[in-house]
């Protein structure tokens, strides 16, 4: 299934957002880099992706689709459902 995919820097940690044309889900994680190496190693984003989105500034998220299952978003502990927007 095609998902967009959004990776925001928070505050405090980071953010991954998925969305399908029905649902949306995601996963929380204490670092930038956390959320891009986990990114990668789901194959959310590819290496140049990963290497892209390393040089953007604090805050400003990362934009992508990818092609990736359903089972794949819960049995890597993202939680299904709309969130408040990251600040």
């Amino acid at each position: 299934m095609k998902v967009q995919v959004t990776i925001t820097c928070m505050d405090k940690g980071a953010r991954t957002q998925i969305k399908t044309e029905a649902d949306e889900a995601n996963k929380d994680y204490t670092s930038w880099d956390e959320a891009l190496a986990d990114a990668e190693h789901i194959g959310l984003i590819n290496g140049v992706e990963l290497a892209g989105a390393k040089l953007l500034p604090p805050a400003f998220p990362f934009h992508t689709k990818a092609d990736i299952g359903p089972a794949l978003l819960s049995a890597h502990g993202f939680v299904p459902g709309k969130t408040v927007p990251p600040r």
